[in-house]
Formats: C-alpha cells, structure tokens, sequence
C-alpha cells in the first residue's frame, strides 16, 4: 500500500485530525493536507479507494510534478564548476559570500535564487565530483613526514601560574602509520632538529627521504616555484643519510597520512592534556609518550594489526642506521686572539696557542664545545662555558714558558714567586699576607697591588718597606707600605737638598750652625734646681 492510499483511507475513515494522521503515519502535514484537497475534488468515499489500485491513485491524484521545470524556468542556475575553481585559487573564500553574489545576480535577472543550504549541497556535489584523490603507495623505509601540530598544548609556573605554551612536533612514517609526537617551549632551528633526533633514536633508524612542511626552520622561503632548502637543516639531514624533499606548497594531499596524523594528536594527546595541569616539560612529555605508545599500539578500525605490529613486521628492518654520534648544531664566529691568549665567545674566554696572539681566527660554536681553527686548521678544543659570565678555560700547553711556572695567573705560588724576584723581605710579607687570611684567595687583590709599588716606586723601596714591617712583626697593607715608601723618598729629597754632592776637586762645604745659636734650648735647659727653679 503506496503512502497515499495509506493517507486518503485514514481521512476517509475519521475520529483522527490531519496532525495525528501525519504523527501516526510518519509523513509531513503538507501531504495529508494534498490528500485532503484529494478527497474534497473528487467526492471519494472510503470503499472507492480501496477498490483504487495504489498506482492508480498516484497517477489520478497526486501526479508528479514534471522534474526540473520550476527548476529550469525558475530559478538561475550558479555555474558551479566555475565556483569550485574560484575556491581552489583562494581557500580563504567563503561559500556564503559566493552565494551572496549569486543571489544579487538572481535579482537582477529577474529569477529565483536557491536557498544558502540548497547551495551549499550543490556546491558540495560539485567539489566532490572534481576533487578526486589518489591513493599513494608508500615504500617501506623510504620517507618520513614532519610537521608541527596546529592547536598547543600549556605549562602552568607553579608559583606565578603564567601559562607557557608547548608546541608538539609529529613525526610520522607512513608505510606503517607508526609516528612520535613530542613537546617544546619554542618552535627554532634546535628544537626542530632534537626533535627528529629524538623520533630516529625512537624508530632506531633514519628513513631515505625527509618530508618537512615548507617552515623557515626546514626551506629558506623564497618564490613559490623555487625551493631552497635550510643550511643547517641540510647538514643534518647529510649526517643521518637522508635527503630533505619538502612538500609543495598548498597542496596538503602529499602528505595527507602527515596531516591525519597530526589531527590525531591534536585529538587524542593535546586536547585532553588542555584539561590537565603539568609544571615542567618533562612531565609533558612523559604523558604525550604514554599517549603515543598507546595510539600506535591501537588496533586500526579499517584493516587487520596496529601502527607499531605493522612497524616492527615491514618496515624497522628497511631504515637506515642511525650515525655513531648525534648531530650538533653549530655557529661559526670570528674572533680575534686578545694577548691573555685567549678569544672571547659570549662573553666566556677560551685559550689558544700564545703564539697566535693577534690574529683573526674562526671559532666552530656548538652545544656543548668550542673548537678553534687558525687557516683551516684546529688549534684549540674546548667544553663550552655556560653560567656565570667571564670565566675562563685554559690549556696549559697554550702558555709561554714563564707562564706555565704557576699553577695559574691568580695562585699564591704566583705572587710568591714575584715577591721573591724582589727580594727576601718582600716574599716574607707576602706571605705573611696570605697566611692572614682565612680563605687565600681574599688575599691575592692585596698582595697584587702591594707587589704593585715596585713598578710604581722601585723594588728598593718595596724591599726597605717590606723589612721595616717585618721587623715590627706586624701584617703588612697596601697603605702601609706605600707611606713607608713615600717617607723614604721625602727623607732622601730632605738629606739630598741639606748635603747636595760636592763638585769633583771642591773642599768639603762647612755647615754654619750659628743660624740657630740660642734660638733652641735643649733638654738640660729645663733641669730643674735644688731651689725648684729652672737652670736657666
């Protein structure tokens, strides 16, 4: 029994209204409403229509309407096609603004214009028919793409409560669909490159081919037809064996598996980390592990097997090895060799051979190593210097001789040895100095600039000092000494204009004393008498 005859018995029988005949027979009121109109045209009684055939009663009263002629005459019809390929050169077009301008179009002409909805459908048909895919083959071992997940997952400071945000990199394999994912507070050159590491050392291989999304950290970007792959990024790639092949630009279907992948980050890992708190990276990271193993290990919907079964059984065996040692990414500085012998590199200093003093060398900056080359060839190697600013690393065999005899340039043997070569007092106050002190170093700026007045003054003087204090037993100062020194100078200028040095062959000049003859009185002047009197 079609659904017609089904409506015009049941208003023909009565006791029902037209809404519960369209509840009750699952239909819309608009066709109980026709039916209605049906029975009231053609005076139908019940017995008549079941004697109709159930065709019949669709051809005599409900005659289809004649397919697409309200279509053709009444409504304008959207080139479609055309709106397709206008969305394909411009992504960022929206549909409704393309239906906007078809309605003005209609308007004007003078004809209907479909609803957004009915052209959204139509729009949708026509995209579908025209935008087939291709299903790619993927060798085992041969490629990996890499890219970053779109949405960021969150550090909470635990005092301040600042939210940091953590990029997720996704590396991918898409024979078997295996993939890492792992977090980093930054998206640069060394993040970028750890994070493959990492994903090699967890796959413990490297695949031929690099398949990277055109970011400044992978391609040096440029014109759209020219590709130009990364400096630092190509040596790393040198060193695993593989080659960086980026994907073209604006066409996100050669690396669909790449993009499926990072949508199943972006779902399973990040989205529900959003509803948890982590302080530190490292605890991040450690969920966005557990995630990860668990995805993999995931049975697929569609085919026998998991990511990591379908890894370990095609495609572990078919990756490169991984090289002996890590890559480093490195800087190169120019740096000139200042006469400390040593460079300066971010504000640490780092010896080389005294003989290079002078000259302009290169300086190969990694990680956790600085190492020197002069015309090509290494002269120096160094772990690098991190934390405090201004220290020093320094080779022994870099030093001139003389330089080698202490320990190093801020020593207590090395002021001993000075004060020595100026004389034996010297050395006793100097180490007297440095015994005074309950931590030695406190007392190398002291003894530096006390040994410091024999340039300045002489080490006659520095030595006549130094013994006029060692007689007194006392620790000697820098202001001490100094006085003592300059005491000296005056007394002699004093005896020097007092007894000037006689002319070769002149008589020894008499002083006259007279000058001050009964103008001093001497000690026996104040004596005093047997009366109490003063003697004078």
């Amino acid at each position: 029994m079609s659904k017609n005859k089904q409506i015009l018995l049941a208003l023909l029988k009565g006791g029902s209204s037209q809404d519960a005949i369209a509840a009750t027979l699952h239909v819309s009121k608009r066709d109980v409403s026709a039916a209605a109109k049906a029975v009231s045209n053609h005076g139908l009684g019940f017995a008549d229509v079941m004697a109709m055939d159930a065709a019949a009663i669709d051809d005599t009263f409900f005659p289809k309407r004649q397919a697409g002629r309200k279509k053709d005459d009444a409504y304008l019809q959207p080139d479609m096609e055309d709106l397709v390929e206008r969305k394909k050169r411009n992504r960022k077009l929206p549909v409704k603004l393309m239906w906007g301008e078809y309605c003005d179009m209609a308007a004007s002409a003078g004809m209907a214009a479909y609803s957004y909805q009915t052209f959204c459908d139509m729009f949708a048909k026509e995209a579908g028919s025209t935008g087939a895919a291709r299903h790619f083959a993927h060798v085992a071992g041969e490629k990996a793409y890499i890219d970053w997940a779109g949405d960021a997952a969150k550090l909470t400071d635990r005092v301040t409560g600042k939210i940091t945000k953590v990029h997720v990199l996704v590396v991918a394999l898409p024979h078997s669909a295996f993939f890492w994912a792992g977090g980093f507070t930054d998206m640069k050159q060394a993040s970028w490159l750890d994070g493959q590491m990492e994903a090699f050392e967890a796959f413990g291989g490297t695949p031929r081919m690099l398949i990277p999304d055109n970011c400044a950290t992978a391609t040096d970007r440029g014109s759209v037809y020219v590709t130009l792959v990364n400096k630092d990024y190509g040596r790393f790639a040198e060193h695993y064996g593989a080659a960086v092949v980026p994907a073209r630009i604006r066409a996100p279907r050669d690396k669909g598996l790449a993009e499926s992948t990072v949508n199943l980050v972006e779902e399973w890992v990040i989205a529900p980390s959003n509803e948890l708190i982590f302080y530190t990276l490292d605890e991040f990271n450690e969920y966005c592990a557990e995630r990860v193993a668990w995805l993999n290990d995931r049975p697929f919907s569609d085919k026998e097997g998991s990511r990591r079964e379908a890894f370990l059984d095609r495609e572990a065996e078919e990756l490169l090895p991984l090289p002996a040692e890590r890559f480093e990414l490195c800087e190169w500085r120019r740096c000139k060799v200042a006469p400390n012998y040593h460079v300066r590199i971010d504000y640490m200093h780092y010896s080389v051979p005294h003989a290079l003093i002078g000259r302009t060398v290169d300086a190969r900056v990694s990680a956790g190593e600085v190492r020197i080359f002069d015309g090509g060839d290494l002269v120096a190697e160094h772990a690098r210097l991190f934390g405090r600013k201004s220290q020093y690393s320094t080779v022994v065999e870099h030093m001139p001789a003389n330089h080698r005899e202490v320990e190093s340039p801020w020593s207590p043997d090395r002021f001993t040895s000075w004060a020595a070569k100026v004389g034996p007092e010297t050395e006793a106050a100097i180490r007297a100095v440095l015994a005074s002190r309950p931590v030695v170093e406190q007392a190398l700026v002291p003894c530096r600039n006390m040994l410091g007045l024999a340039k300045q003054y002489g080490p006659r003087y520095l030595e006549r000092a130094c013994a006029r204090s060692n007689e007194l037993a006392a620790v000697p100062s820098y202001t001490g000494l100094k006085n003592a020194i300059l005491a000296m100078r005056d007394a002699e200028r004093h005896d020097g204009a007092a007894n000037p040095p006689a002319a070769k062959g002149a008589r020894p000049r008499v002083v006259d004393n007279a000058k001050s003859a009964g103008r001093l009185r001497g000690a026996d002047a104040y004596r005093r008498t047997k009366g109490g009197e003063a003697a004078c």
